[in-house]
């Protein structure tokens, strides 16, 4: 055997490595692609079981724990005004309101008028709501300003189950 065979092989080998180095590395960028593709979707999970976490009742929170999901913040998480506030959104008609409609109704709820924080106070104080998408809102025309910015539920109240069969 010639050493120019010994360094042909050689230069195989080093080819035929480099090739399937190279195939080696796009498959571990497809798989971080993908495990990148199932990490948001699990973000956004989370998301959604934030909105949708006061239409579950005592056992699918305890699966939802059992998943990995801690509600502890979720639950306490809202101040006074953003509760109230999400409260008056689920029992309006169709689940929306302006925000001025939703600061008067705010207003209106409260015993103590004198209590009421005012109008910019109350956005800030509602922050957390569309932050957790458990509102939405759509900007109206004027960007200068949100009382006319259409405030709306993220999602559908559910019936119970009591109510849907008295219908049938």
């Amino acid at each position: 055997m010639s050493n120019a065979n010994i360094v042909d092989i050689l230069i195989e080998n080093i080819k035929t490595d480099q090739n399937l180095l190279a195939e080696t590395e796009t498959k571990i960028e497809d798989a971080k692609e993908e495990k990148r593709t199932i990490v948001n979707r699990l973000k956004d999970y989370q998301k959604d079981v934030f909105v949708l976490l006061k239409y579950a009742d005592d056992s699918k929170k305890k699966e939802l724990e059992i998943l990995g999901f801690d509600f502890s913040e979720s639950e306490r998480g809202l101040n006074a005004v953003a509760s109230k506030a999400y409260d008056i959104i689920v029992k309006a008609k169709d689940n929306q309101l302006t925000n001025d409609q939703l600061y008067d109704a705010y207003v209106k709820s409260l015993k103590d008028k004198e209590d009421a924080v005012n109008y910019t106070e109350f956005n800030i104080k509602c922050r957390s709501l569309f932050n957790t998408q458990r509102l939405l809102r759509k900007k109206d025309k004027d960007p200068k300003s949100s009382r006319e910015d259409i405030i709306s539920l993220n999602g559908r109240v559910l019936k119970p189950q009591a109510d849907k069969q008295e219908k049938k």
